[in-house]
C-alpha cells in the first residue's frame, strides 16, 4: 500500500480509556472490562469466595464503574479505583471483613500521615501498561508463570482444578500467589 503508514499499536492510556468511555464509545467499555476483568476476578477470589460470590463481586464492581466513570477525580488512577472497589465488594460479600486479607506489614497499607501505601495489586496494575508487566513476569520462574497464567485465565479455574494441573496442594496456591505478586512488584520497583 503506497503512502500507507502502519503506526504499532499502543495500549490506551487509563485517562484515553475512561474519557472514551464518558463520551459514550461502547467499544471503550469493552476494552475497559477486558483490561480489568482479570484483576477484578482475581481480588475477588484472594477474599476465598466461592465462584458464584466471585461472579456477584465482579458483576457489581463492573456496575459501580458504570456509576461512577463520570466522577473519577483522577482517571490515571483507574486501575486502583477498580481494584479498591473490587475489594470492598468482596467484604462486603464475605461477611466479614478482611479475614482472608494476609500482609506482611500493616506499613504496607498505611503510614503515620494517613497517606495510601499502594498494595501489590494496586502496585502490579498501575504498572501493568505496555511491556513493564509482561517483562516483570517474564523474570519469574516458569512455574511462578504457569501459576499466574493458570489464575488469570477467562474463564477462571478452581483452586482445585489448578492444583491438579499444577501437582500443587490446593492450600499453597494463594500464599504462593501472593510470593509471586511480591516478587514481581519488588522486580518492577527495582528497574
Amino acid at each position: 500500500m503506497a503512502g500507507t503508514t502502519v503506526r504499532a499499536q499502543v495500549p490506551e492510556s487509563s485517562t484515553e480509556l475512561v474519557e472514551a468511555c464518558r463520551a459514550g464509545d461502547q467499544a471503550a467499555w469493552g476494552r475497559l472490562i477486558q483490561r480489568y476483568r482479570p484483576i477484578v476476578w482475581t481480588v475477588a477470589r484472594s477474599h476465598g469466595l466461592r465462584p458464584a460470590d466471585c461472579e456477584d463481586v465482579c458483576q457489581v464492581t463492573w456496575l459501580r464503574v458504570i456509576e461512577n466513570v463520570g466522577a473519577l477525580n483522577d482517571p490515571s488512577r483507574l486501575g486502583a479505583w477498580i481494584v479498591t472497589t473490587a475489594r470492598r465488594e468482596a467484604l462486603k460479600v464475605s461477611g466479614n471483613g478482611v479475614k482472608y486479607h494476609l500482609v506482611d506489614d500493616l506499613s504496607e497499607f498505611t503510614h503515620e500521615t494517613g497517606h495510601h501505601q499502594a498494595t501489590p495489586e494496586e502496585t502490579v496494575l498501575s504498572r501493568a501498561e505496555g511491556d513493564l508487566a509482561r517483562r516483570a513476569i517474564r523474570h519469574l520462574p516458569a512455574q511462578h508463570q504457569e501459576l499466574l497464567g493458570l489464575l488469570l485465565r477467562d474463564p477462571p479455574m478452581s483452586y482445585d482444578a489448578i492444583s491438579a494441573a499444577l501437582a500443587m496442594p490446593r492450600g499453597s496456591i494463594g500464599p504462593t500467589r501472593n510470593r509471586i505478586l511480591r516478587q514481581a512488584r519488588d522486580f518492577l520497583r527495582d528497574m
